[in-house]
């Protein structure tokens, strides 16, 4: 795979070292999640850097699958530069947005995006765009690197023993290349809870470890009148349990899950037994 960035700041020069290695990283990180979807996880693709041409930062990458290195000449190649080469087209359907629906059928993955229109494309090309890590390796490769003096990004390969472009990317477009993946809600709801503070936090905007007895985690607190009395000083100490609402959503963001807590309201604060003022105990 090839990586070239076209453009007088690029002839000049001016995109310096640590930009070109990140870009260059981004790059390597982006084609093993494609060649991972093409291949299976089982193939334990990598990438590694084979040269890197001056003036014009044509970076090679070869992919290793398995046990076998391919400089993507084998027949087999032509399955991960036509995956690569959808995902670009996915990228510039989207338009930045997230799609409005994606509908896996026989002929492949419908993807509608919000002006209504479908594009269809391999199982791989759309696992790859959905991908968080690929999503942000191409925000970086693509969108942060096509500043003023950087006109375009070109993508290409070999198959076959011939060399394949793939796409040319300008910078108008370079605002597309970022995460789209679908997001929807798997359940919201708030329930009554008892939770043990492992580690009060008191700096805004940080959350605080608690643990319901069987699990730790983080937990943002919107209760503005509790945390009023945290700024005021109220004693906390080891044992400590909150009575509080809490709210729990869980989202389905592209093929992965997260879950989000957030502490609505704090009912009562049941204190342990060796209490400890841990706000003056803090750098001033």
């Amino acid at each position: 795979m090839q990586l070239r960035y076209v453009g007088p700041g690029v002839d000049a020069g001016e995109m310096d070292v640590y930009t070109f290695a990140a870009n260059m990283v981004a790059f390597s990180n982006f084609v093993v999640q494609a060649a991972k979807a093409t291949y299976g996880n089982e193939a334990h693709a990598t990438a590694k850097v084979a040269g890197v041409s001056r003036g014009s930062f044509i970076t090679e990458l070869v992919v290793l699958v398995g046990n076998v290195s391919s400089l993507l000449s084998v027949p087999s190649a032509s399955d991960l530069l036509a995956v690569i080469g959808q995902t670009v087209e996915t990228w510039r359907h989207l338009q930045g947005e997230k799609p409005k629906s994606v509908k896996t059928q026989s002929d492949g993955v419908h993807i509608e995006n919000n002006n209504g229109l479908v594009i269809i494309v391999r199982e791989a090309a759309a696992s790859t765009v959905f991908n968080a890590t690929a999503a942000t390796a191409v925000e970086q490769f693509v969108q942060h690197a096509l500043k003023p003096g950087v006109d375009s990004v070109q993508l290409s390969g070999e198959a076959d023993g011939k060399t394949v472009e793939l796409a040319t990317i300008s910078q108008r477009e370079s605002g597309y290349f970022v995460p789209v993946s679908p997001e929807r809600d798997l359940f919201d709801q708030t329930v009554e809870q008892a939770l043990i503070i492992e580690a009060p936090v008191f700096k805004d905007g940080n959350k605080w470890r608690f643990s319901d007895g069987a699990v730790s985690f983080h937990a943002a607190i919107e209760d503005q009148e509790f945390l009023n009395r945290v700024e005021a000083g109220e004693l906390f100490a080891k044992g400590d349990v909150l009575m509080v609402a809490l709210r729990q959503r869980q989202r389905e963001i592209g093929k992965d899950i997260s879950t989000e807590r957030t502490v609505v309201l704090v009912r009562e604060h049941r204190r342990g037994q060796s209490q400890i003022n841990l706000w003056s105990q803090l750098p001033r």
